[in-house]
């Protein structure tokens, strides 16, 4: 990310003329009755929503938004387990009563799947006070669930379906991606427009959709979670980006299409790598769909670690990677990329294939799988309740059954392995030791591989 991956005919070129305020003509984005409007329009009906909204806070603040205006304090809310930090901060300022449901989990390749239609279901039959339900799909992996099941599954047990497909601006737009959540029935859909489409930094869009979203409480909490002065530059990339989409999307799309399917063949040759396309996920891992944008190549079984690979493609070959786990390394392709950038990508990992055949340790990457294929942990208090507690560190070893006060988490993709208010057990202790020892981010953990507990 971003998307448009420097390439200045993505953009708006001489930038600095779009970067105005609220002048006469110019409309507001939180009072918006005329070009801003007429914009978000345009944007609406070419998601095929029956309204959407710029936020220049990015997705985080149409999750923040969103949660915050189909809730009160006390309430409780489903949530899938792997989502976004922007959704546990959500979760805390609302003070609601937290509820899980756990996506699947593909050990195979070290991955967290989708969120399963009869795990949703079951988790709506256990909290029967659910009144609002947040799942992200796509996963950061470009993994996507059922929405249009989940949505059918939500509404009939009388809960609204907040969707965080930050991930997903470009689903939708071609045969050869997954289906947009905006068509296929969530009542609030947010994409993020900078992470895999044109726009700068920092865009996102919020789509309401149905009967059940009370639209004037999205729009209060809009004013009161973004900027007081919106960006008419990050305005003005959205609407940039939405022109590019309806003129020029279709060929976009094709010509990426093409582009990663020669990809997939030669990646088809790796003799220790493994590349884990769209066809693999659904064919062999059993997802319901997942993103081609998403180039998922795997070490699992080769004695390296994700962050190797990551270091390697980066340090080597000067390619940046997007994130880099534990038995694997994820690389994000979008259509502003050509197809001699494919290529590089290609021959890079067929020449790191062959470097890495020199060693094998098939078992060691059993030691970096995704944590909840180790255990769930056990929510003793709800994260509002202990977030302004006292604290004190002690060294994450020695932290087992203490209650965790501080998110822990890889960062990216910024998805909690701990939450405020939840029990430390072994099994997360050793996982995050063992992620801090490959060289992942985790965030929440002093340099001295101290944690803040509660008492």
């Amino acid at each position: 990310m971003p998307g448009h991956k420097e390439n200045s005919g993505a953009f708006l070129g001489d930038v600095l003329k779009y970067d105005i305020t609220e002048i006469d003509g110019m409309d507001n984005l939180h009072d918006a009755s005329g070009v801003i409007l007429e914009s978000e329009r345009f944007a609406a009906d070419l998601y095929g929503s029956e309204e959407t909204h710029f936020l220049i806070n990015g997705s985080t603040v149409g999750i923040l938004s969103s949660i915050l205006a189909l809730t009160k304090p006390g309430d409780e809310i489903l949530i899938a387990r792997n989502c976004h930090k922007s959704v546990y901060n959500a979760v805390m300022v609302g003070r609601l009563k937290c509820r899980y449901v756990y996506p699947a989990v593909i050990d195979r390749y070290g991955l967290c799947g989708g969120i399963e239609n009869a795990a949703f279901r079951e988790a709506l039959k256990e909290y029967p006070g659910i009144r609002v339900a947040v799942i992200t799909s796509p996963t950061y992996d470009g993994i996507a669930s059922d929405i249009s099941a989940l949505a059918k599954e939500a509404h009939e047990h009388g809960v609204m379906l907040i969707v965080d497909a930050a991930h997903g601006a470009h689903f939708g737009f071609s045969k050869g991606f997954p289906g947009s959540a905006v068509k296929n029935g969530a009542d609030i859909v947010i994409n993020s427009v900078h992470k895999t489409l044109t726009a700068p930094t920092q865009t996102a869009l919020i789509h309401i959709n149905g009967p059940h979203v009370d639209r004037e409480a999205v729009g209060r909490m809009l004013r009161i979670y973004q900027s007081s002065s919106p960006s008419y530059l990050l305005m003005a990339g959205i609407d940039d980006c939405m022109s590019l989409i309806a003129g020029r999307g279709k060929e976009l799309f094709k010509q990426f299409l093409e582009n990663i399917g020669e990809f997939e063949t030669k990646a088809g040759r790796l003799k220790n790598l493994k590349y884990i396309g769209r066809n693999e996920l659904i064919k062999e891992c059993g997802v319901f769909d997942a993103d081609p944008c998403k180039v998922i190549i795997s070490t699992a079984g080769t004695g390296y670690t994700g962050r190797e690979l990551y270091d390697e493609l980066r340090n080597t070959y000067h390619i940046e990677p997007e994130m880099a786990a534990g038995t694997y390394c994820l690389l994000i392709m979008t259509i502003m990329d050509e197809k001699a950038d494919f290529d590089r990508v290609a021959y890079a990992v067929e020449c790191i294939d062959e470097k890495f055949s020199d060693r094998k340790a098939a078992e060691r990457y059993k030691d970096l799988m995704p944590a909840f294929s180790a255990g769930r942990p056990v929510q003793v208090m709800q994260a509002y309740e202990v977030a302004g507690a006292d604290r004190h560190y002690v060294n994450i070893k020695d932290a087992q059954g203490m209650i965790s006060v501080d998110y822990i988490m890889n960062y990216p993709p910024g998805i909690p392995l701990l939450v405020p208010g939840e029990r430390i057990d072994p099994g997360l202790i050793d996982k995050i030791l063992k992620d801090i020892d490959s060289g992942i981010n985790v965030m929440g953990i002093t340099k001295n591989k101290e944690a803040a507990v509660y008492g």
